[in-house]
This record gives structure tokens, sequence and C-alpha cells, in this order.
């Protein structure tokens, strides 16, 4: 900013890309001001640590010290606080572009102090360049190199002296910026403003006051129960914070609304005094008056701040006028997920009252007219601070029923920081055990025959952010929770707890339920979202009851029970309403009792189908159990003649063992109850002797093993499960039937799945994608070239059985590009110590498709390894492998047009390439063990090498020719004969060579 200026830089932290930041700035900030820097910069535009007192106690130390702390607002393109710039004693910068327009990416907000050029700023680059950048981590330097050129010029003036000289000195930019006024702070830097202004000539600088708490209040003017009613006078209570770093002894602040319900009879606080960046409380300045008839609803009012004579800014507050029967906590940090819920609410006609948290903590006195709590956190921090614990606990222990949900919710609680507090309530409250902020899927499963989930299936995305931002929590529930929704991967996504009090809560929030990145509401809420609602409302009705199943017995009495959310206190009720077989609905009042409240129904004699629900009301809703009287409860009375019913039985893959444990669950129901499952299976080969064993109720599952013995290839076997319910004259069901074969071969790989948890991939072996056909495979050096010297083992790390097998042989995909004397070896061992080679490569070799004979391995314990040795010069690309299987008894694999075998025929292919240069692949199958020979000819029928002779296993084979004689001398241009000969099997093609 100015010749001669002397600026001293110290390496705090290191950045990514977007300004994240990682290091021990504090210290580095502590040292500059011990240095006596007149200015401090801190360019942190994505992420500067969030909040921390020893950030906050190392500015405070600078700005002592004399120091001007000045640093970037941020890039989110959102109005937001951002840390380090929000801290008291930073002046904080936000970014303009060409024409003092806001820049497209720059952080807007109260907190902002003042603006500065920041997008394509040249700036210094590394290798002695120059580069263009662009984010408020250029903008703040700019405004900083000002700061320092004014300090140069008045030598005199403190820290706040020189941040008062650079904000009352900058150029007004509200002009073309109408729409974020007072957002950018005091205007765009102006450094020949601020070297030449005269005292009289500096600008002023408005407060900028923004809504720190607000809270009403019955107690004074009503009846002090926490519930704004028709008639009652509220008092308003409001805290407002001074981002500016100018006050004023003339602020006004009015309260104004346009609801007719509404009538305000203490409207305004006038000639206010404000400091700089400081609280201002007013604590019951203003009063409301409810109208008489006001209809239950929200009612929104206006606050609107005046400085000498001049609007400034406003903002919104809302009341809940009356009680209603949900309140819908919208904690999103100002985003718009509440949206999501209100629609789905909205369309089942269920009255709402909605508390922004933004407008400050909700205490129990605000709750504890709320039956039922739906709390949403988005991705918004923290998700739950201090003051939410406080009252949700109080208010759990106190019979509450609540759905929280929000992406990270868990990770804030236990791991940022996840203090005793925060991983206390997690664990003892939403009786949930951590696992972690990232499941890395995007499907989640419902829980066949949970109340909530059954039939839920759907994908999941946090509308609004990119996909890098996508972190759906996982955990696993604890005590007597629930688990209601698991990831695709395994990972649980979602629980219910029903004890004291109940709790749904899910690892990521219902606006994610089946969106993408587009989604919003009202237009796009799916009927994924109006389920799950509907459902975890009827889990949390606070009309409790466990729904009457069927039962035989018509001479007993029908007992009705509830319990409800505070003893019914503030209801009128509970009523019990029923029919008989499709008759009139009966309306009766219920009875009170210690725990709850009961209706006793006079015995049927006969049989009957019984529908019921419940309702209670009081003077502002009415509220049923089930929320949809459509969907009423209903059992039947009299002698049961409906089958248990079986579902999900579990299919069994085809499997190679011959004799195994194969583990099966199924799902059973019946509208009496399930007594027993059992679990049957037979074999193909006698289907007559039927094995049956008793399951096991395991959850919502029951579960039992197959067990086999024995078997040979291509047998089948064939399983089922049967149900007997509760009935006096028991029905039995059946699930489908079943089966699984015993094949000849398994597959040793996952690799396109990218799954290498069954391999010890050693030194440096590694996925690596060959290309779209084969996905992914094995590389001893992925996406680089193998080390000389190196020795290195790819193992499967468990040993295969093939003790009962009559032979074996091991097929798999593989590729070199391996410099000559680095060899690649399979190796076998019995015992994981002593290993024999049993195939091995070198050279440069195409694709190719190997099957090894492993007869003489058939033990109990076989342990199998890929082995890479180099030498000491030049290096490649390396060995590649993939799709490893293992085949046994071939005589049955090659009877199955559908099993995968060894060739049925000799054959010679066309060499690859053909016409070539340098050098060609043959290509060539046996069926059986034989002697091999491939021979060389020229048009002359000259013999001119022997490329291979040996003794070769069945299989799929390469051999290469470089084109050189038996003595390796360079051969001529021109056409050539290859030709195999074993002791059956003669065959000859031609080649040709160019150069």
């Amino acid at each position: 900013a100015k010749w001669g200026l002397e600026p001293q830089g110290w390496t705090s932290s290191s950045q990514d890309c977007n300004g994240s930041l990682s290091g021990d700035y504090p210290a580095a900030m502590i040292y500059a001001a011990d240095m006596n820097a007149t200015v401090i910069n801190y360019s942190f535009g994505r992420d500067g640590g969030g909040i921390s007192n020893y950030q906050l106690d190392a500015i405070t130390y600078a700005h002592e010290l004399g120091t001007l702390v000045i640093a970037s607002a941020g890039n989110s393109n959102e109005n937001e606080l951002h840390y380090p710039s929000a801290y008291l004693n930073v002046l904080s910068v936000a970014s303009t572009a060409t024409g003092d327009y806001k820049s497209s990416f720059s952080t807007y907000h109260l907190s902002v102090d003042i603006s500065s050029p920041g997008s394509g700023i040249l700036s210094l680059n590394p290798d002695n360049d120059y580069a263009t950048a662009s984010g408020t981590s250029m903008s703040s330097p700019v405004a900083a190199g000002v700061g320092a050129l004014i300090k140069s010029q008045f030598s005199e003036l403190s820290s706040y002296e020189l941040a008062l000289r650079l904000s009352a000195t900058a150029d007004d930019i509200y002009d073309v910026n109408p729409e974020y006024y007072l957002l950018l702070g005091n205007g765009r830097v102006n450094a020949n403003n601020g070297v030449t202004y005269t005292d009289n000539e500096l600008n002023e600088i408005p407060v900028r006051l923004g809504l720190s708490q607000f809270s009403a209040s019955d107690m004074l003017n009503g009846n002090g129960d926490a519930s704004f009613d028709p008639g009652e006078t509220i008092d308003i209570d409001i805290d407002l914070y001074n981002y500016s770093i100018m006050g004023s002894e003339n602020v006004n602040v009015y309260l104004t609304s346009s609801d007719s319900r509404l009538n305000i009879i203490d409207n305004s606080e006038i000639n206010l005094v404000v400091a700089p960046e400081d609280t201002i409380i007013l604590d019951q300045a203003f009063a409301v008056t409810i109208a008489d008839s006001a209809a239950v609803g929200i009612a929104v009012l206006n606050v609107i701040i005046e400085q000498d004579g001049m609007d400034l800014n406003s903002f919104e507050l809302s009341v809940n006028i009356g009680k209603t029967p949900i309140l819908l906590v919208d904690d999103d940090g100002g985003g718009v997920a509440e949206k999501f819920y209100s629609t789905i609410l909205d369309s089942m006609y269920v009255p709402y009252s909605i508390w922004d948290r933004m407008n400050g903590p909700l205490t129990y006195a605000m709750v504890q007219n709320s039956p039922i709590i739906i709390w949403l956190t988005e991705w918004a921090f923290p998700s739950l601070d201090f003051d939410d614990r406080t009252v949700l606990t109080e208010y759990l222990d106190n019979g509450g029923n609540l759905y929280l949900s929000g992406q990270d919710l868990g990770w804030d609680l236990n791991e940022n920081p996840g203090d005793s507090s925060q991983t206390a309530f997690f664990l003892n409250y939403l009786h949930a055990d951590w696992g972690g902020d990232d499941a890395n899927v995007s499907s989640v499963v419902g829980m066949p025959g949970n109340p909530i989930s059954d039939g839920l299936n759907f994908d999941i995305y946090q509308p609004g952010y990119p996909s890098a931002n996508q972190y759906p929590d996982y955990f696993t529930p604890h005590d007597d929770a629930t688990l209601i929704f698991s990831y695709s991967n395994g990972l649980h996504m979602g629980l219910s707890y029903k004890g004291n009090y109940r709790v749904v809560y899910t690892g990521t929030g219902l606006e994610t339920f089946g969106s993408n990145s587009s989604s919003t509401a009202p237009g796009d809420v799916n009927e994924h979202q109006t389920v799950f609602l509907e459902r975890t409302l009827n889990y949390l009705n606070f009309i409790n009851h466990t729904p009457l199943t069927d039962n035989e017995d018509s001479t007993a009495s029908v007992y009705f029970f509830v319990s409800i959310f505070n003893g019914g206190a503030d209801f009128n009720g509970p009523y019990l309403h029923y029919r008989l077989n499709s008759g009139q609905f009966n309306t009766v009042e219920m009875h009170d009792t210690t725990d709850g409240f009961y209706y006793t129904l006079d015995p049927p004699n006969q049989s009957v189908i019984v529908e019921y629900y419940f309702s209670v009301y009081n003077n502002y809703y009415n509220w049923t159990n089930p929320i949809n009287t459509d969907d009423t409860f209903i059992f039947s009375i009299g002698r049961d003649l409906i089958p248990p019913e079986l579902s999900e039985l579990v299919s069994l893959p085809s499997i190679i063992d011959r004799s195994g444990i194969a583990s099966v669950s199924v799902l059973s129901s019946d509208n009496i109850g399930v007594d027993s499952v059992y679990l049957h299976w037979y074999y193909s080969f006698d289907p007559a002797e039927i094995v049956s064993i008793p399951m096991a109720l395991d959850g919502y599952h029951w579960k039992g093993d197959i067990e086999w013995n024995d078997l040979s290839g291509n047998d089948r076997v064939y399983y089922f499960a049967s149900a007997v319910d509760s009935a006096s004259n028991a029905n039995v069901g059946y699930s489908d039937t079943l089966n699984f074969q015993i094949i000849n071969k398994t597959v040793l790989t996952s690799w396109d799945e990218q799954i290498i948890g069954q391999w010890d991939t050693g030194q440096s072996w590694g996925l690596f994608f060959i290309n779209a056909d084969i996905k992914y495979g094995m590389n001893d050096s992925p996406g680089a070239s193998y080390e000389n010297n190196k020795s290195d083992y790819l193992t499967l790390i468990e040993p295969f059985d093939l003790s009962t097998y009559q032979s074996a042989y091991l097929k798999f995909w593989t590729g070199s590009f391996l410099r000559e004397n680095d060899i690649g070896t399979v190796e076998i061992s019995s015992n994981a110590s002593n290993w024999q080679p049993i195939y091995s490569m070198t050279g440069i070799n195409v694709t190719d498709t190997v099957i090894v004979d492993v007869t003489d391995y058939l033990d109990s314990g076989v342990y199998l390894r890929f082995h890479i040795v180099t030498d000491a010069s030049g290096v490649s690309s390396g060995w590649y492998i993939d799709d490893i299987h293992l085949l046994v008894d071939t005589s049955i694999v090659l009877a199955s047009n559908n099993e995968v075998g060894l060739p049925l025929d000799f054959n010679l292919s066309q060499n690859f390439p053909n016409p070539f240069n340098p050098s060609t692949a043959i290509r060539f199958s046996i069926p059986e063990e034989n002697m091999v020979t491939i021979e060389i000819f020229n048009m002359l029928g000259r013999l001119i090498d022997v490329i291979y002779s040996q003794k070769t296993q069945p299989g799929d084979h390469i051999v290469h020719w470089d084109a050189t004689d038996t003595q390796h001398n360079p051969v001529s241009t021109g056409v050539y004969f290859y030709r195999i000969q074993s002791a059956n099997y003669s065959q000859t093609r031609k080649m040709l060579y160019l150069k």
C-alpha cells in the first residue's frame, strides 16, 4: 500500500485451497504482538477453527498491546457469523468485485466491519511468479495494508482509533448493494481518504444491532402457564448486540405487527445508549395483548432499529398463540429445512407451533405444555448446546415425546469436543452408542416389521449441499432402544426408544429422505418423508396405547388402557370410540386410574371384529390416536382360522463347500401371535427325508442354521420355514421353498466392489482401476512403477479347505509389465510356512486367463499368495491380477454348460498382433496334461526357432516370439509359420512380420 513500509511475516498455519486452517495461529499472533506489530492480518476464508477461548485470549492480548487484528469474513456467500473475524476486537473484512459489488462468494453479516477488493487480486505465487486469486483471504490483506498505511501517517493512533479511521474513511457502496445494507460494514476501504481526511471529514459509522436473545412471558400479566392465550397480555424481552465499532446515544427500538390478533400496548424504547461491540438488554420493554377471539397459531412481530431518525434494519419475531400438540424447533441456523416438516404437518391438518432457535434458547416453561417436540438441526452447529440439552433433559424426565434429527448431530455431541455432558446426553437420553460421522453410503433400509420404518427404503441426500458435504451419522441403539433404519452397508441410521419418555432419533434429517441436491419444500416433499413422519407421530402419540391383538375368548371382557402426557391434566377425556362388525361408532369416556385411563367393554359372546381409536380435546385442539382415524386400530374376537404369515426368508447363495453350516432368518407374524417357528430342509437326491429344527427369535427375526455333510457337486439343498400360531386350534403357515446348490467353483476376490479385507496386501499391493470392462484388479504398485530389489506378497488371509474334493484348479486373470529378471510367482502352502511355486511369469504379457492344477494340494488348510521379486535394475508398472477362482472336481465342471471349466479341445489361436513388430503373442489351449512344442518356420519350411517345449497343464496359455532365431539373431521381414505339436494334436498358422 505504500513504498517503504516494513511488513513482517510469520508462518502460523497452513491452509487448503479454500482457506481451511491448520496450525497454531494464536501463538503466532502473540509473538507478533510482542514484536510490536501494528497490524496483524489473518486470511481464513473458509474455516478459522470455530469458537475457541485460546484464539480469543490471543486476540485480546494483541489488542491490549496496541495491535489491530484484521481477518477475512469468510467465503460462504451466506449471512452468518464467521470466526475468528467475528470475535470482539477483530476487524472483519468482506470482499468486493469490480464496480464495488459484493463478491459472489463473500460472507455477509452484521459482524462485517468493512469491505475491500478480493476478486481477481494479483498476488505472489510459488516459483517466483504472480497469479490472480479471489476470496476474502485476498480482501483482508488489502484492508490490512491500508490500515498500515494510515498508521504510518498517523503514528499516534491506538488500535481502536486506527480501526475507526479505516472504517470512517471508506466509500459507501450500498447504492449498488442495497440488499446487503449494513451487512458489508461501513463501505469499501479508501487508502487516499484514510491518509488525507481530517477529523471533520470522517464518515459516520452506524450501529449494527442484531438479535441476541428473545423471550416472551405471561408470568406478570397472564396466568403464568407459558401458553399465550387469547385475552392475555404478554411481556417481550429482547437482547440486542451491537456489532459496530461505534456506539450511539440516540437509538430507538420499535415493536410493530400487522397481525390483527395482536394489540401492542408498549411499543418502543427510545433514546437508548448503545456501546460499541456490546449487548443492550431490554427486559419487559414491550407488551402485547392477544385478542379475546384470537385463533390459535403463529403471530409475527417486527422489531425496527432506528438511529438519529433513520431506519437501519429490522427483523421478525414470532409467538405462538394458544397451545398446540407439536412444537417444531427450527434449529437449522437460518436454513429452510423446517419447510419439509411444516408442509407434511399442514397436509395432515395437525396444529403445531414453531420456535426458531436463532431467537434464543428455549426454557422448560416454554416446552412443558408441548406433548410432542420435533427438533431439527439439518447441518447447523452447535447442534444441541448446553441450554438445549438442559431443557430437553427436563422435558424427557417429565414424560416428553421427542423426534430429533440432523446430519452430524451425533458428531457434534461426541467429537466436537464431546465433553462428558454431551456424551452423557447422547448415551442416556438418545439411547445411542456413537459410531461415526460419515456412513459413506446414500441408501437407507427400513427394518421389516418395525412400526415406523417397515417397507421404507430410500436414498438420502442433504439438499443444498455438494456431495462432499454429505455426512450421515451412524450409531448403535443402546439399552432398550430399537433399530429402525440401517444404511445399505449395515451401519445403523435410526432408533426409537420407549420408556418413561419416547424418542425417535435419525442420523440425518427428514429433509434428506428421498431427496437430491436441489430438493426444496413444499414442491419436493415426497411419500417417504410423509409416511415416516406420520408413523413417527403415531409412535410418539401422547395418547399412549399398546394395540390390542386378536383373541379367541368371546366370553371375556375387553380391557382398553391409555396413558396421557402430563396425566391428561390439560385435556378433556380421553374418549374411546369403538364399533363392532363395521357398525356405528360408540363413544365413551374412559375412567381415571393411578397410571392412566381405562374402559372395560362387556363380553361380546360371539365372534366380532372390533375397530377403535381414542381422542382428547382442550380449548385449542382435538387430538386422536391414531392421528388418522380412517386408519383405526382393529382386532378380532372368536375362533382363529388365519395361519401365520412368513416373509423375507433369507436366500442363500450356491456354495463350494461339501460340508458346512448356513444361517437363515425369516419374519413371521400372526393376528393372535406366533408360538413357534421351524426351519426345514432336504436334499435333491432324497426329497422325502426332511430335517426340521426350531428357530429362535432375535429381535424381529427368527433364526436357525442349516447343516449339511459330504454332499457332492451339483447337489441341491431345499429349505423352507413354518410357523405355528397361538390359537387354541393351532394354525400353521409356510414360507416359500428356496434352494442353493453345491457348485464347483468359488470366487476369492471382491475387488470390483473395492473389498480387500480378506487379503493381506503386504508392502505396496493395492487396488487399481484397469479399465471399464475389467474394473478393479490388484497391482503390486498401483499408480506407480514398482521398486528395485523388492520382495512383496499378496496373501489370502484365511486358508481354504480342499480335503473333500477329487481335484482342484486355481484360475485367475493376469497381465504383466515386468523387466527381465523381475518375476511374479503364484505360491501355495499347507502350513503358511513352507511355500511351493505353482506358476510364474515375467516380461510383458498381454492379459490372459491362467488355470493352474492344484490337485496335489488337497488338504484341509491350503494357503495362497502372489509373490513379486525384482532385481536391482529397471522398473515398470508390474503385475496385474484379478478374478481369482477356485475350481474343484473338474469332471463335474466340464459336464455343466453353466460352469466355467477347462478347455474341451486343443486349439491354436491366431497370433496377436498380426502383422507385428517387434514381438507377437501366440495363444493355445489344451484339455489335458501333455508335452507341447511350438516351432517357427520360414517360407522355405526351414526351422527358425523353438519357442516353447515343455510338459504343460490343461488350460489356456500364451507364449511370445520376438522375431529372432535360435541364436537370437533378428530375422528378416516376411511370412512365417508357427506350429503346435503334442502327442495327439498338431496345427499350423501363418503370421506376418513387418519392420
